[in-house]
């Protein structure tokens, strides 16, 4: 058996990017991307593919307050030891982000942003009420980014927000809740 990593593996990454690929497909004249960030393998594999085909293209990350490692990276310039995250978004909490990963963010960001648990899941409420779907708790915070930057975005701008399918239950996402 080879151990594969979850975002730091190269090919991942690249697998994660045809993401990237396929949003040019459905959205050719994309101006910015939302993305909430992990480890950060799905945000670089994306916006290594956008920037390719659309250099001008803005790539934004999302992170929860309690599990803000690529930020923490950024702003440090390297990789940090690994934390212990507090974020109940355990889907974007890993200890660390990679080498790999950071250099992405670093060439590819345009910023990043954090929100607090609470603010994810008032986000996942909002969907939940409004568009009838469940996402993951990862996925929501991206409209809490999408709200805060709205004054950045272009009036004739296509902003595409990736919302992840829900990596939780019903019965998940209530205990969750009311914990927060």
């Amino acid at each position: 058996m080879s151990f594969v990593h979850p975002y730091a593996d190269p090919v991942v990454v690249a697998g994660q990017g045809t993401l990237g690929l396929e949003l040019l497909a459905d959205a050719p004249d994309l101006s910015d991307v939302v993305a909430s960030i992990g480890g950060g393998g799905m945000i670089g594999g994306v916006a290594v593919a956008v920037h390719t085909l659309r250099p001008n293209a803005r790539i934004w990350g999302v992170e929860p307050e309690g599990a803000n490692v690529m930020q923490q990276a950024l702003a440090a310039g390297k990789v940090l030891p690994p934390i212990v995250p507090t974020s109940r978004i355990t889907t974007l909490a890993p200890p660390a982000v990679s080498e790999l990963t950071l250099q992405l963010a670093q060439e590819h960001l345009s910023d990043l942003l954090t929100f607090s648990d609470a603010n994810a899941f008032k986000e996942l409420d909002w969907l939940l009420d409004q568009a009838h779907v469940l996402v993951e708790p990862a996925a929501a915070i991206c409209l809490s980014a999408v709200r805060k930057l709205r004054e950045r975005f272009m009036p004739d701008g296509h902003v595409v927000i990736i919302l992840c399918g829900a990596g939780i239950t019903r019965e998940e996402y209530t205990m969750m809740r009311e914990a927060v």
